[in-house]
């Protein structure tokens, strides 16, 4: 038996020499076959099945680009073999157990055949494999166990292939495995979790090129030490805010190439350590500030081929100041970079924005003399004073190592075509190209707007105000002011400290003033502007009191009227007129007077009470019917002017012949006094501007008398005053009035 053994290994080893010395002797045509290094590697030949007189001791196979079809038996032959490469040939099914004696075997690549199917027992005896690649076959369905002999794999590239079915088993065993490509298949959807928990090493997973339409949540958390994530033209129209759960040690993600309408800042949040990222050719059309908060640690961006995106907005990458990388190309929608949005990044030094719509660029928006790489170019630039500074740019470039894009102009026409670096500022119709005149002038321009249009707010909000004070004012009637406000006068000292509000007895006759007091006495009540008691209106003080309205003398009235109307009175005596109070609802019938309008006087000698008057000098004057006899008839109030008085007197002689009179001249026992019924002037004190004179003391006068002075302003503390005002005590009024009986006809009520 130990004969026998030894006479078969001697014939194999004899084989096996023999077979070295013929593969030596003829190797296949189109292959270099060496011995030192023991490779053979065959270029595109006609090679349609695996030689078998090659040196058995060889390492390294390379046959590509041939028409071989299957791995046959030959392959036993060479079992020091390390590295198989028969990619691109027609290889349709692998054998079972046809790497049995391939132990030494690390790397087998099969990829670009036409490999329909393979099983649990396709690759025993591939211990020692740590890279398979079967990519561009025809695998359709992964079963269980498929890969299990593959105890020491690391990668295995399982992409563009039709694989739909994976049995969530297929991997088991595979806990060194560290790059998985799955990507360009027919998967709709991302692999169970159970999946990736037989792969805890796995740090790239490439599944881009699907149809998954979503990543559903913590799709990925059983891989924690994935560093790699490709998902690119995935079909993904959404990713979940826990998409990416439990991937912190992620490192570069490719988004690119789906159908996303927005970049997923909240889901990206997680990704604190990820460095590189992809979002180029979705369909987003705006890039808002704090797009990527988070990545503090993203150093290279490429956003290229989004045709929709239109605006980088102001702050856009604010939050990555480690950003070196920025690729904004191929984006033919793109015209706006705002001026902030490249701020912040101080460690950029490679920046592509070629082929978008930009016409311009600021200055401002970034330190670009900092950068290495800088690609402007296929964008319609506007070449005037807005990118002087990148035209001086350029001209500064030139020269260095740098690699900064040729410029070339396509706005104005005169220019067209033409580089950038080339034109001078009078070419681009510049006039101040020093940056820093450019931003003092454009600060001016605006600060002088602003000015102006605060300006205008202000006069616009204070129109009335200063409507008011203009026409008050400086360029106002003040003449006319200060005489309004001199009949407006009150003459009480209660009246210069505190005014009463509107009394139900006022007649509708409303005080320019406020009139508002708090009266001194609990029992006294308000008449006119002074507090007198109710019950005691006739003793000595309450006559202090009582107001005298003292009309125009018979002399000064008869003068006017005979001017007027050529009608000769003999004024002979002067008149007194006393108000009477309203009592309650009852009004005793008594002649129309009001404040400022003379009485009409009738024949008999009358005298009308003013003591317990509702009437006040300082109330607002309102134009009277003929007949006012109530409280609530006298409720229109009109405020008097000069230019009223004026009115007044055209009206005069109309007024003349309507106006029936109803009071007259008394008869008088002396003979020279008049004892004529004509009207008297009803718009005397309208027509003057002083409506009250002192009685004429002494006997009657026929020759007019010269007006008195315009009426001083009453003195304080009862003094008594001349003008309009006369605070006389009770014996003083009694022997005047006893000086003019003799010819004053008073005016009393006609009962």
């Amino acid at each position: 038996m130990l004969q026998l053994k030894s006479i078969t290994y001697i014939s194999l080893l004899c084989l096996l020499l023999a077979t070295k010395a013929s593969g030596l002797a003829n190797c296949p045509s189109g292959c270099q076959c060496d011995d030192n290094t023991l490779i053979v590697q065959c270029g595109e030949g006609q090679l349609d099945v695996l030689p078998i007189a090659l040196n058995p001791s060889i390492q390294r196979l390379v046959i590509r680009n041939n028409k071989i079809k299957t791995i046959d038996s030959s392959i036993q032959f060479y079992v020091e073999l390390t590295f198989l490469d028969l990619s691109s040939n027609h290889l349709m099914t692998i054998p079972q157990r046809t790497f049995t004696y391939q132990k030494k075997l690390q790397e087998v690549h099969l990829n670009d055949n036409k490999i329909g199917a393979i099983s649990n027992k396709t690759f025993i005896g591939l211990s020692a494999v740590t890279v398979l690649n079967l990519r561009g076959n025809l695998i359709s369905e992964l079963h269980l166990g498929t890969f299990t002999p593959l105890a020491k794999i690391e990668e295995l590239n399982l992409g563009k292939n039709r694989i739909g079915f994976v049995d969530p088993k297929a991997f088991d065993g595979l806990s060194q495995l560290r790059i998985l490509y799955l990507d360009d298949n027919a998967l709709t959807s991302v692999p169970d979790p159970v999946i990736f928990q037989a792969m805890p090493s796995l740090a790239e997973l490439f599944l881009g090129m699907n149809t998954l339409l979503s990543v559903p949540a913590a799709a990925f958390q059983d891989v924690p030490a994935l560093t790699r994530l490709d998902l690119r033209g995935a079909g993904l129209r959404n990713i979940s805010h826990d998409s990416f759960k439990g991937l912190e040690a992620l490192r570069q993600l490719d988004l690119s190439d789906n159908r996303l309408t927005r970049i997923p800042t909240f889901s990206l949040s997680n990704l604190v350590r990820l460095e590189e990222l992809a979002l180029g050719q979705n369909d987003f059309e705006v890039i808002v500030e704090g797009a990527f908060v988070g990545l503090k640690h993203l150093k290279r961006l490429e956003i290229n081929g989004a045709l929709r995106l239109k605006r980088i907005m102001n702050g856009a990458f604010s939050t990555n100041g480690n950003l070196e990388f920025l690729n904004l190309s191929s984006n033919k929608m793109l015209h706006e970079v705002q001026e902030g949005a490249l701020s912040g990044l101080p460690n950029m030094r490679h920046v592509i924005l070629k082929a978008n719509a930009l016409t311009t660029l600021a200055e401002g928006m970034f330190p670009w003399r900092d950068l290495i790489t800088l690609d402007l170019s296929e964008n319609p630039i506007s070449c005037d004073c807005r990118v002087m500074w990148l035209r001086n740019l350029l001209v500064e470039k030139n020269g260095t190592n740098d690699a900064i894009s040729e410029v070339y102009c396509a706005f104005p026409e005169r220019l067209h075509g033409e580089a950038l670096r080339n034109l001078n500022p009078a070419l681009m119709g510049c006039t101040h190209t020093d940056p820093r005149k450019q931003a003092l002038i454009g600060a001016l321009l605006v600060g002088s707007a602003a000015t102006i249009t605060t300006l205008a707010l202000i006069l616009y909000r204070c129109r009335r105000k200063i409507r008011e004070y203009i026409s008050n004012g400086v360029w106002g009637n003040s003449a006319l002011g200060r005489k309004e406000r001199e009949y407006q006068k009150t003459f009480c000292d209660e009246d210069y400290i505190t005014r009463h509000q509107h009394h139900p007895c006022s007649l509708g006759i409303h005080s320019t003033f406020s009139n508002t007091y708090t009266p001194h006495h609990p029992a006294a009540r308000h008449y006119g502007f002074c507090t007198m008691p109710i019950n005691d209106l006739n003793a000595p003080e309450a006559q202090k009191n009582l107001q005298q309205l003292q009309v125009p003398t018979a002399t000064v009235l008869s003068e006017k009227k005979a001017l007027q109307t050529g009608i000769s009175i003999d004024d002979c005596a002067s008149y007194s007129l006393r108000l009477k109070p309203c009592n309650g609802n009852v009004v005793e019938p008594q002649p129309s007077v009001n404040h400022y309008t003379k009485p009409q006087f009738a024949h008999s000698a009358v005298t009308l009470d003013v003591g317990e008057s509702c009437y006040s000098y300082a109330d607002v004057p309102m134009m009277h019917s003929p007949a006012v006899n109530t409280c609530e008839a006298r409720q229109h109030q009109l405020r008097l002017t000069q230019e009223h008085f004026n009115q007044q007197q055209q009206q005069q002689k109309q007024q003349q012949q309507q106006q029936q009179p109803s009071l007259h001249y008394g008869t008088s026992s002396r003979s020279d006094c008049d004892a004529s019924s004509e009207v008297m002037d009803a718009n005397y004190i309208y027509s003057n501007t002083h409506y009250s004179m002192p009685l004429e003391q002494g006997r009657c006068a026929k020759t007019p008398t010269p007006p008195p002075i315009p009426p001083a302003l009453p003195l304080r503390n009862g003094i008594a005053t001349t003008g309009r005002r006369s605070f006389m005590s009770a014996n003083t009024q009694k022997q005047q009035q006893q000086q003019q009986q003799p010819c004053n006809n008073t005016m009393r009520n006609p009962h």
